[in-house]
């Protein structure tokens, strides 16, 4: 088979033979010219220069129009690839945007709890994790109000007595059932531990006292919207507290009929911002030859650059910053299980979802391509602990729920032990309004 180039060259010279026959014919009996009064250069150019040109001119003009047409082809394919490169780019940028905002997290600096027992899996190992042991009968004769007191008043001076800083954040309260008891009782015991570790000056710490805003979304997105609402705010306080057994819930059989004993706790966390920074001035004093007039564009220059760090004065951001982060707190999510409880297997293939989910939003998974597929592994995801209140132990529907969970954690390839699995209504009875940052508290 001929080359295409080949067939196309054969096809000229055909049509130049033909077109010089022509020419040639029409030059020796229909043009008037006397052929014998030209000299031989011009007889011979007569003849063949009008049909090459004529040719050339056909090839020149059919490779211009060749050539034009593949340029606006590939310009148009030029334009179709960077349209698709742009669309490709923007999908890219808004998929690293929701990957962003889906892996947004707060850290925890600090944890003390009051509870009447201290729970079993606790190691009393780190200063800034306490668990504060309260006397199960002196809560009961107490009533509600005096022994939530006793028991944020012990939390308090544990927390100002280990870091002076923390009495310069907002503090933060879990709404509870009690509309603004609860409130006014916190900023009184706050107020007194206050008072009781700082003298009244120009310095002195004002409390800050807020309800945590937003009802029905979790605990966590209502801390992270926080954060980013509160730029200037390094960090808060979260407490949540109430004691159904002080106020005598508690019935004469010792329990009621879901098989749970009410409870007492109070939980407080020292919550901080992921990207809190130190700035170097702040930590170290100035020498004594430091320049008393700086210029005018330096003045104000560390006020700036420590602005995140909201009241605390320069000289205790060192004890906050020294308040290291031991766990990451990543967005929650939530979901209406549909179908019998008893069905063990299709509610762990609903949860399977919502984990997944959880794994990506932690990092522990990779967010699949857009154009679809699985989610790959960025790890070996461990659960190491699980804290739920499902129920009480002996309770059939309790035990199918952590069942399921524990059988949708398997098929995301979760290894889950369950002696690590923790109850906080069994390990602590039912605790009411502290039960959220509870758990949260315990996970941490």
């Amino acid at each position: 088979m001929f080359f295409p180039w080949v067939v196309y060259t054969m096809k000229m010279i055909f049509f130049l033979f033909v077109l010089t026959v022509a020419w040639c014919g029409a030059v020796w009996f229909a043009l008037p010219i006397d052929l014998t009064l030209l000299d031989p250069a011009r007889f011979v150019l007569l003849h063949l220069a009008p049909p090459v040109v004529v040719v050339l001119s056909g090839v020149i003009s059919s490779r211009a129009r060749r050539w034009n047409v593949e340029r606006r082809k590939k310009a148009r394919e030029e334009a179709s690839a960077a349209r698709e490169q742009a669309r490709k780019a923007a999908d890219e940028a808004e998929r690293e945007t929701e990957l962003a905002r889906r892996r947004a997290f707060f850290d925890c600096r600090a944890v003390w709890l009051a509870v009447p027992r201290a729970p079993d899996w606790f190691v009393d190992g780190m200063p800034q994790c306490s668990v504060l042991e309260q006397d199960a009968d002196a809560l009961r004769r107490q009533g509600r109000e005096a022994a939530l007191s006793s028991s944020l008043r012990e939390v308090f001076e544990a927390a100002l007595s280990q870091c002076e800083a923390l009495a310069y954040l907002p503090l933060y309260l879990l709404p509870d059932h009690e509309g603004g008891t609860a409130m006014e009782l916190v900023g009184k015991v706050w107020q007194e531990a206050l008072s009781g570790k700082f003298q009244h000056g120009k310095n002195a710490p004002v409390p800050d006292c807020r309800r945590l805003p937003g009802a029905d979304e979790p605990l966590s997105e209502r801390v992270l919207a926080l954060f980013e609402a509160e730029p200037a705010m390094p960090a808060m306080w979260l407490i949540g507290m109430d004691s159904l057994l002080a106020e005598g819930a508690q019935a004469d059989d010792g329990g009621d009929d879901s098989g749970i004993e009410p409870g007492h706790a109070v939980a407080a966390l020292v919550l901080s911002r992921p990207d809190l920074v130190l700035v170097r001035e702040d930590a170290v004093e100035r020498p004594d030859d430091a320049n008393p007039y700086p210029p005018y564009w330096e003045r104000g220059k560390g006020d700036r650059e420590a602005g995140q760090w909201g009241k605390v004065p320069p000289s205790l951001r060192i004890q906050l910053w020294g308040l290291l982060p031991f766990a990451r707190l990543h967005r929650s999510r939530a979901l209406s299980l549909q179908g019998d409880a008893a069905r063990i297997r299709p509610r762990a293939r609903q949860l399977q979802g919502l984990i997944e989910s959880v794994l990506i939003d932690a990092g522990l998974l990779e967010l699949p391509p857009s154009g679809g597929g699985e989610a790959r592994a960025s790890g070996e995801p461990d659960v190491e602990y699980l804290f739920h209140n499902s129920g009480a132990e002996d309770d059939p529907a309790a035990s199918n729920r952590l069942v399921s969970i524990t059988t949708a954690l398997r098929s995301l390839d979760c290894c889950m032990d369950l002696d690590r699995a923790c109850n906080v209504l069994a390990g602590h009875g039912e605790t009411g309004a502290a039960r959220g940052a509870l758990m949260l508290a315990e996970a941490a």
